[in-house]
């Protein structure tokens, strides 16, 4: 790095608006724990209350896949969290968090994490940090230009613990949003559409409590994903270093994630809960088989999977093509071996959104990206209105087109604003239409 291009962590700042965002972590993350906590309950509630033992057996599975999917994401996470640690220890050496601390925080700091709150510390040291390297500061002089205020050495290491600590935290909390948030909004959605009977326990008699926990963890779920996506992408910009999102900016890409992510996960839900009249509707995933015509029925669970596999494998391709760097050696040579597991993960993240990764014209994969998810969207609630026409009433069939369509027009209205009036890089962006350039 030349002198011309000093460390990213030299022009790193923590104010009024980095704590705020700290803060909103902590809310999200805790709201999570405790809307995590909300459903399990009520839907082991509806499992023991159910009377027919049929029923309470299939509710009593929903609430383990539940169970599952809150717990097993936040044990991925958390390992991955105290590796991270680990890992800036042997980098970082005397920069990093664990080399502050007694051995007695740092068993402290592990139990934390084998009771899978290891985000939250990590939260409480991005705020610890940031007002510690704001702190330290001093003024030295400048001869005839007078003194200016200059962090002092110890301020530098703390810049650097907040800064590096921040990119891991933001990474695992777009690990979290797509390991377990994206999943449960397509169960709980899922349950929602497919047999209300079932969650509820009962013949038709709704549980509002039931549904109430279920449609606030899908809109909370909603929220998380995309803050963590602007987190995200607000690190990157950090880490470059560029300039950081406005707020003005930031409350659009927050629109934009959370209309494409809904459009999303809605229309593979409501594509899911489809069943014909010869599919067990309270199944959730069940081999094909034939029926007394001799017909081959396959449920829609295994189909949707199906489908979002393929889309899987494709997104992966595109991603490989695109030739990423992720995975870099200490030459700067590329790892082949190691940037295809990254682009399997990314690939899966894709199944959801777009992300874009590498600082180069985006237009056209974007325009590729959503007129795809477009498509897909569009023949998904398409079968599920022609096959579940009876089911439904027409409005409510014509409201669930509606919603998933006019979420999806106004992510795409929220990207093109975002770029043309809000993007840091904006009259860059504006200099170079020709050449197709949007950045993140």
């Amino acid at each position: 790095m030349s002198l011309q291009q000093p460390p990213p962590h030299v022009g790193a700042t923590f104010g009024f608006m980095g704590a705020v965002g700290v803060i909103i972590n902590i809310v999200l993350f805790i709201a999570d724990i405790v809307s995590d906590g909300m459903l399990a309950f009520v839907l082991y509630r509806q499992a023991e209350k159910a009377t027919d033992e049929t029923i309470k057996a299939t509710a009593m599975t929903w609430f383990i896949i539940t169970i599952c999917i809150i717990i097993i994401p936040m044990v991925i996470l958390n390992i991955f969290s105290l590796l991270w640690y680990w890992q800036n220890k042997v980098c970082l050496g005397h920069y990093c968090v664990l080399h502050k601390m007694s051995k007695s925080q740092v068993v402290m700091r592990v139990l934390i994490h084998i009771l899978l709150l290891g985000p939250l510390i990590r939260y409480i040291d991005i705020m610890r940090y940031g007002i510690k390297m704001q702190q330290e500061v001093k003024e030295v002089e400048m001869g005839e230009s007078g003194a200016i205020l200059r962090r002092t050495p110890k301020g530098e290491v703390h810049a650097v613990l907040q800064m590096v600590i921040s990119r891991d935290t933001s990474m695992l909390d777009m690990m979290h949003s797509f390991l377990q948030d994206a999943p449960q909004l397509i169960f709980q959605i899922y349950l929602l559409f497919r047999s209300p009977e079932i969650v509820t326990g009962s013949s038709g008699n709704m549980d509002s409590l039931t549904i109430a926990v279920q449609v606030w963890k899908i809109f909370l779920g909603v929220t998380a994903i995309s803050w963590s996506l602007v987190s995200y992408q607000d690190e990157l910009r950090r880490s470059i270093p560029k300039e950081k999102l406005s707020c003005g900016a930031t409350v659009v890409c927050l629109l934009w994630r959370a209309a494409m992510i809904a459009s999303r996960v809605i229309a593979i839900a409501t594509f899911a809960s489809t069943y014909q009249k010869d599919d067990d509707s309270t199944a959730i995933f069940s081999l094909p088989k034939r029926n007394n015509e001799g017909e081959v029925i396959v449920s829609f669970p295994l189909i949707t999977a199906g489908a979002l596999f393929v889309h899987w494998l494709l997104m992966t391709a595109w991603i490989h093509a695109q030739g990423t760097n992720f995975c870099v050696g200490e030459q700067g040579d590329r790892r082949p071996m190691l940037e295809l597991p990254y682009n399997l993960v990314i690939g899966a993240v894709h199944i959801f959104c777009y992300i874009n990764l590498k600082d180069t014209p985006s237009r056209r994969r974007m325009v590729f990206f959503y007129t795809l998810t477009l498509i897909e969207n569009s023949a998904m609630i398409t079968v599920w209105y022609i096959i579940m026409q009876v089911m439904y009433n027409e409005w409510f069939q014509i409201v669930m087109i509606f919603s998933i369509e006019a979420l999806w027009v106004l992510g795409i209205c929220s990207v093109i604003g975002y770029y043309a009036f809000l993007h840091p890089d904006k009259d860059q962006i504006g200099r170079s239409r020709n050449q197709a350039s949007w950045r993140s």
